[in-house]
């Protein structure tokens, strides 16, 4: 998508994973966004937990960004795991792949987006989608790719795209987190293995988040300070992006302007 809307179309600088508490005072524990995301890997008992700080994560960041600057993709079988996601598939800011076919064509569509924007819009002095939309009138919008690694990679694509994909994402505005039960770091994909290496790994056991220093530098923090895992009011979240986007005006009939003076060529 492209847009000529004037507001700060900059993706956040680090992904909120929740809050360190001190002396009764609050404040936001960020893992840096440059690094292109991380990986979320729980045991059977945390997944809930795990879930929600997803969740709650992908809301806050709809929520803050401007409207259609950011949308989420989803790479996932099964179950529904987004319950406060879902409503937003029919605003186009919510994308899930299911079944071996859709996922094969979404990441077929989010490597083109990919190489355009290095090969269109980025160089020396916009070296990512965060300097080109500073200083372009045409605004280029972000991708969250949300990837269950019991499902994706598929056995179809292959070592090398899945390479090319983590190394030349961030740059071009596609950020990942992947996820999945801490049984899939013994798989034997070679294209999951890819993943879980290139990206910082977040660990949740028995409920209890492990912030290593890859995630936050200054873990000597914890030494006085206690963490307590992102797990927002995930329906108020969702009525104030739905308010923000006001879908009832955007898709009545008198909003939608259609085009003047158009020839039809024989």
């Amino acid at each position: 998508m492209t847009t000529t809307h004037e507001e700060n179309y900059a993706f956040p600088r680090g992904f909120n994973l929740g809050d360190l508490i001190l002396e009764g005072n609050r404040m936001p524990l960020l893992t840096p966004s440059e690094d292109g995301g991380f990986c979320l890997l729980y045991d059977d008992v945390s997944e809930k937990k795990a879930d929600a700080l997803l969740e709650s994560l992908s809301l806050q960041l709809l929520e803050h960004m401007p409207l259609e600057s950011l949308r989420v993709e989803m790479f996932d079988f099964g179950r529904k795991k987004f319950y406060h996601l879902s409503p937003l598939q029919y605003l186009s800011i919510y994308r899930v792949s299911h079944d071996d076919k859709m996922i094969a064509e979404h990441f077929e569509e989010l490597e083109h987006t990919i190489i355009t924007r290095h090969q269109e819009l980025l160089c020396c002095n916009r070296p990512n989608l965060n300097a080109h939309n500073q200083k372009s009138k045409l605004k280029q919008n972000y991708h969250l790719v949300l990837i269950n690694l019991h499902h994706f990679p598929t056995t179809e694509i292959e070592l090398r795209r899945i390479k090319n994909f983590v190394e030349s994402a961030v740059h071009a505005g596609v950020y990942v987190i992947a996820f999945g039960n801490q049984e899939i770091e013994t798989s034997g994909h070679e294209g999951v293995q890819t993943i879980l290496k290139h990206f910082k790994n977040l660990r949740v056991t028995n409920n209890e988040f492990e912030i290593t220093s890859e995630i936050f530098e200054h873990t000597q923090v914890f030494e006085v300070a206690t963490f307590e895992p992102l797990d927002l009011a995930r329906p108020a979240l969702l009525e104030q992006i739905m308010t923000n986007a006001n879908p009832e005006e955007r898709f009545a009939p008198e909003s939608i302007k259609l085009e003047t003076d158009t020839k039809v060529m024989k």
